[in-house]
């Protein structure tokens, strides 16, 4: 692909400077058509950006980007070694053309995969002072960006399995953790949500994926009347919700034995590769979680967001025309019902689970989650849908109601239980 660089917004003088050469790299000719390559930038970039890592190791990146064992021979698997090498030629090419008027320059050198960033005039190369952070508008992304750099501390909160008096949410888990098989749980892109939202556009998986969007966002924000400068730091921001942080608590505590396997993504690192062949857990709706979209034609239920309101409602596409409003939000002034969805279907490759939770706001979710762990509700879930072997919690989708703003097991309703189609 062919085309000049995206506006600056700040002239590359700050932390989100060099975020923005970034994305404009991965999104340039140069790295377009290339998803290991890709990859790999944005994995080395955002270990230096998010985590302020000063040094990357060989084996570090071929676990992470290429999905080798954590102990595996680098002497003997030089994939990481030839993919850095490429790279570095790719980067000399975008900057020497397409990025020739690039005020920063991105490298990564030799023996360390930390990229380095500096000025084309410094004779040293060097890492700017780290930005000062706009919390107002960090805030929200904070917990995600723990997590993200600390996955395995996570791991430590949830130290007991699931009650043995809980069969059948024991079974649930068993299939969303299951014992020696890997599970992702990838957090939503709040960010990407919340500019969708605002302008009406929607951006589809492939778009998300290929970064595309990027290219186009001042035409598109400028047609939805927002500032593209805004507009560029809305989406930039690398923040999940705090629905999304905060329900990681219940999920590793549920996990079970199986959460030794678990491991967490930002919607934007995720991979297709990775969806085919691993157990996911994907949260946030399918706006601020294009990963769902794979799914949605087995689902009958999606999230319409209301602008007059400021409220996301389920519509179930599969009932009668006359029957689809009936979970249309209240009127202004009215008390609200929320709702939470829960869907387990297989994974792309037919080798592993993805469950989907969402819902219309952070107390519908937390409420959704905590009934996935309470036994009644999960036999009464069960109970609804067809006969499967004993040792096999059955495919579904189930639309949930919150009665008024209680966040207890107690308050949740089935709406909606029923096995996806396909």
């Amino acid at each position: 692909m062919t085309g000049k660089a995206m506006p600056r917004t700040d002239g590359g003088k700050t932390g989100d400077g060099r975020r923005l050469l970034v994305e404009r790299i991965a999104v340039s000719r140069y790295l377009k058509r290339s998803a290991r390559l890709r990859d790999l930038l944005l994995y080395v970039s955002g270990r230096v950006l998010e985590c302020e890592a000063v040094e990357i190791h060989e084996q570090e990146v071929g676990q992470h980007v290429f999905g080798r064992p954590a102990a595996y021979d680098t002497t003997s698997d030089n994939i990481v070694r030839v993919h850095a090498s490429l790279l570095r030629k790719r980067l000399e090419q975008y900057f020497a053309a397409e990025g020739m008027e690039e005020p920063l320059l991105l490298e990564i050198p030799k023996g360390n995969y930390a990229p380095v960033f500096h000025g084309r005039d410094e004779v040293s190369a060097a890492l700017p002072p780290k930005a000062e952070m706009d919390w107002r508008l960090w805030t929200l992304g904070a917990l995600a960006l723990l997590f993200a750099c600390s996955t395995a501390g996570l791991l430590w909160m949830a130290h007991a399995a699931p009650d043995p008096g809980r069969p059948t949410v024991r079974l649930f888990w068993s299939v969303v953790f299951p014992s020696g098989h890997p599970t992702d749980i990838v957090l939503d892109d709040a960010a990407v949500g919340l500019y969708q939202d605002l302008s009406g556009h929607s951006l589809s998986l492939s778009d998300y994926f290929d970064r595309d969007y990027l290219r186009t966002l001042p035409e598109s924000a400028a047609a939805a009347k927002l500032d593209p400068r805004a507009a560029s730091s809305i989406v930039l921001r690398r923040q999940a919700s705090y629905a999304s942080a905060s329900l990681l608590w219940k999920l590793f505590q549920d996990a079970g034995a199986g959460r030794e396997q678990a491991s967490l993504h930002f919607a934007r690192d995720y991979t297709f590769h990775a969806l085919k062949a691993n157990n996911v857990v994907l949260l946030g709706s399918d706006r601020s979680n294009p990963w769902i979209e794979p799914f949605e034609g087995h689902l009958g239920v999606r999230w319409i967001y209301d602008n007059v309101l400021g409220v996301r409602y389920p519509v179930d596409t599969w009932a009668g025309a006359a029957e689809r409003g009936r979970y249309r939000p209240a009127q202004p002034g009215e008390p609200r019902e929320s709702y939470g969805l829960v869907a387990l279907l297989p994974n792309l490759g037919g080798s592993g689970n993805v469950l989907i939770v969402s819902g219309t706001g952070g107390s519908a979710i937390n409420t959704t989650a905590d009934s996935l762990a309470n036994e009644r509700f999960m036999a009464e879930l069960r109970r609804r849908l067809p006969s499967a072997a004993r040792n096999r919690f059955p495919n579904f989708e189930a639309l949930i109601r919150i009665q008024g703003r209680g966040s207890q097991p107690a308050g949740a309703r089935i709406v909606i239980c029923r096995p996806p189609r396909g």
